[in-house]
């Protein structure tokens, strides 16, 4: 044994007398231990597992308290401490993959690079699981890196890369920075932009990106990437002086240069069916904080005749279908001003200005909107159906849409199933954003008493009529009326993109049966590929980066984000507290040179990790070191979004895998609620 833990080995070895041993319950001490793990309290689970571990004649329940603390201390970047539990878990199972997995993860943690690379090696001669074995490959290419350079490392990534899909965007990310070492600057570029077509999310890819694009003088794809991280990070002082920087190269309207669809005429030339029910306000480029945008001008068009009226004034000119005009505020003499198509004014005011459509369901074609300070909104061209109202406020105006609810449906609905056109799958969907919608409209969610719903994530994003199809519309009239309720109260109606195997109301997704909890157990399951019978697995499992992914984050942009506001110095690790019962991290503590503070909830635990890019909160963290500290950190994820609701890619997989018609779906994810049509 090493020399260097002869405290904790003598500890270990210690045996209590036969009588007090008797009097302990120690399954229900490692029961416990797991249940402050989840409550926050990390460091009394890990003294409480020692316990177990020192106390325990069962070789069994001392390989899972080993294991478990091997987890937490590692987590928290106690590597030392972690190797000396994992040494007397070889001694109780020298054959277990997992040990020697972790020895190496902990060895490569300490830079001992070596004994890193035997421990992996060997870990391989355990498993003849291809998916444990490519992450084992995954671990040495680290290893090798360090140890005889770039070249070796690729080539343990490149069977990584051809044979396991999980880590696809990770291991490309990593061969496009091996690839630049060597001197292949262009192959290093594709395979980057590669981690970001497995991976949209990889926000580390897409920062790697922008500076090899920088690097290589190609000004525009530098301008564009730059760009889309500042809008993620607007705080980030570094990507907002990269913008302005490359600004200059940049020829052309900037607007049409990025990701926002640009429409020249409306798609829907003849007006919608005219809906009775209900009519919402919905504030238009809303923010994350679900507040409109400020807009300083937009251009439109009508399909039908339509009247534009000064709300104090009266109607100031009825304009033709298909006439293009604008408006725009005048920030000289904070007016607002509309204009013609050739820019001359036709009338100015300081007054709210409405857009009636004479022709009940006419649309509207919002073009070319200016947001000057919005961040992380989709600034595209809209179609909106109903009156629109610009609104006046200090520096600009919002846009408010008065319209039927149900010409929501279709849209919202074809939006979330992204591009699936299978109708019980999409009748599924319907029903359940008419019925969010309904729930929305009758909650308090926002200060202004201007709109009830925002077209953003704090709401529900609505991209605009235009994104409705043929199967989406059918989808809604076949359903229309109908929503989820119990006793006359309507659902909430909560829906995520893919849970990963089960949905926090703990419905499962045809995944393995989940386990109590222990801080092993989750890590295991997010190391671990999804399993083949999952519902929400797509069937190209390159592209399954919604159900299982792995970042390598840099700790200098979270440090940044952390010290914008809590001033912790240099980030030494980060320590998942406490988690729901299903393992999504309810609170996060970033330990760093000057300080530590505790992150809490989800959205500004997102926010401080990856610029609110993550996925999801189910995950496990692994810090490895360089030096005294991090050089990344390993998240393994499951999932995206909140895993509340309707798992929207596993009811898509029921429907074509298995036929499933839209009720039957709806209630297996919705099992407390009924589908009721209603007036």
């Amino acid at each position: 044994m090493s020399k260097k833990y002869p405290l904790l080995l003598a500890a270990a070895l210690c045996a209590a007398a036969p009588t007090l041993r008797a009097q302990e319950n120690l399954p229900k001490l490692y029961s416990d231990a797991s249940a402050q793990w989840l409550e926050g309290r990390p460091e009394d689970a890990a003294e409480a597992l020692k316990y177990v571990a020192y106390r325990s004649t069962d070789p069994a329940l001392t390989l899972s308290a080993l294991k478990d603390l091997a987890v937490l201390l590692a987590e928290a970047g106690r590597n030392s401490e972690a190797l000396a539990y994992l040494a007397k878990a070889g001694i109780l199972a020298p054959e277990d993959f997992y040990v020697q997995f972790e020895k190496g993860w902990n060895l490569l943690g300490l830079e001992k690079d070596r004994e890193a690379r035997t421990a992996f090696e060997k870990s391989l001669t355990l498993t003849v699981d291809q998916s444990l074995a490519s992450q084992t490959r995954f671990a040495l290419s680290f290893a090798e890196a360090r140890l005889s350079g770039p070249a070796q490392a690729l080539d343990r990534l490149r069977s990584v890369y051809t044979r396991y899909p999980y880590l696809l965007s990770p291991a490309a990310r990593l061969m496009g920075f091996y690839l630049e070492k060597t001197k292949k600057k262009k192959h290093a570029m594709n395979f980057v932009k590669e981690a970001l077509s497995y991976d949209p999310r990889n926000i580390q890819a897409e920062i790697e990106l922008a500076r090899l694009y920088e690097k290589a003088g190609l000004n525009l794809p530098a301008w564009q990437t730059y760009f889309t991280l500042s809008d993620f990070d607007p705080e980030e002082s570094f990507f907002s002086k990269k913008v302005k920087k490359l600004a200059k190269y940049v020829k052309g309207n900037t607007g049409d240069l990025l990701y926002w669809a640009r429409m020249a005429w409306p798609a829907h030339r003849n007006p919608l069916k005219a809906e009775p029910g209900p009519r919402v306000k919905i504030g238009l480029y809303a923010g994350r904080g679900g507040v409109p945008s400020l807009v300083t001008g937009f251009s439109f068009i009508v399909t039908a005749p339509f009247d534009v009226m000064d709300t104090r004034l009266g109607r100031i000119l009825t304009g033709k279908s298909n006439g293009q005009l604008k408006i725009v505020y005048n920030e000289t003499n904070h007016l607002y001003e509309l204009r013609d198509n050739s820019g001359s004014a036709l009338h100015t005011t300081a007054n709210s200005i409405r857009i009636v459509p004479k022709t009940e369901g006419a649309v509207i074609l919002i073009k070319s909107p200016q947001l000057p300070d919005a961040h992380g909104v989709n600034r595209g061209d809209k179609e909106v159906a109903g009156e629109l109202l610009v609104l006046s406020r200090e520096n600009g105006f919002w846009l408010i849409n008065e319209t039927p609810a149900e010409y929501l449906v279709s849209p919202i609905t074809a939006s979330l199933a992204d591009r699936n056109k299978l109708l019980e799958y999409l009748k599924a969907v319907a029903v359940a954003v008419r019925t969010r919608l309904t729930w929305l409209s009758a909650s308090v969610r926002h200060e202004s008493r201007e709109y009830q719903l925002c077209d953003s994530a704090h709401c529900l994003p609505f991209p605009g009529l235009q994104v409705e199809n043929e199967v989406s519309a059918k989808a809604a009239s076949a359903t229309r009326g109908e929503i989820l309720q119990t006793g006359g109260a309507v659902a909430p109606a909560d829906f995520h993109l893919a849970c990963g195997g089960v949905t926090l109301e703990g419905v499962n997704d045809s995944g393995r049966p989940i386990p109590k909890l222990t801080p092993f157990g989750l890590y295991s399951r997010t190391v671990e590929p999804p399993p083949d019978t999952l519902y929400c697995l797509p069937d190209d499992k390159t592209t399954g980066s919604e159900v299982a992914w792995t970042l390598l984050l840099q700790p200098k942009w979270i440090e940044s984000r952390l010290n914008r506001k809590h001033k912790i110095g240099y980030l030494k690790a980060l320590v998942p507290l406490a988690r729901e019962t299903d393992g999504r991290v309810k609170s996060l503590r970033a330990d760093g040179t000057a300080g530590s503070v505790i992150i809490e909830g989800a959205g500004p635990i997102v926010q401080a990790l990856t610029a609110g890019t993550l996925r999801s909160t189910l995950f496990s963290i692994r810090p490895i070191y360089r030096g005294k500290h991090p050089e990344f950190f390993i998240l393994r994820g499951i999932g995206t979004g909140d895993g509340a609701g309707l798992c929207l890619r596993g009811a898509a997989g029921m429907a074509k895998n298995f036929g499933a018609e839209y009720r039957a779906i709806l209630s297996r994810y919705y099992p407390y609620y009924k589908v009721r049509k209603v007036r």
